[in-house]
């Protein structure tokens, strides 16, 4: 995995979306075409949970999080050792409940990226 994606990741999980979102426009600018989409998606993600986060905007992340989903339709159920299936899903629930009437979605339901990892001895 490349180094600036795992950091990304890193700052993401660590609800750092604003960093996280630097990190991953660098390597964005930096990668072949067919990552590209895939990559935007990521970024959408950062930028939807930062407006959250940051700034309180539900209803922007929500719509800026199935833009997302709409990009990683095409890179499942696991893309650049991301589990893209588990993050779509788990991305699509908060913004589900976040789009319910009188709810208020915490911070700490934001959901993480996982990764795949490899057992040699299976």
């Amino acid at each position: 995995m490349n180094v600036r994606l795992r950091e990304g990741i890193r700052l993401f999980n660590e609800k750092k979306f604003f960093e996280c979102h630097e990190v991953l426009e660098d390597f964005y600018q930096e990668t072949e075409d067919l990552h590209k989409p895939f990559l935007e998606g990521l970024i959408q993600l950062a930028a939807a949970f930062r407006l959250f986060c940051d700034f309180g905007e539900v209803q922007g992340a929500v719509r800026m999080i199935y833009q997302a989903l709409i990009r990683f339709e095409n890179y499942q159920p696991a893309f650049l050792q991301i589990r893209v299936a588990e993050l779509h899903q788990a991305a699509e629930a908060w913004a589900k409940a976040a789009e319910a009437p009188g709810a208020m979605p915490s911070v700490s339901s934001i959901p993480k990226i996982h990764v795949q990892r490899f057992n040699f001895f299976s």
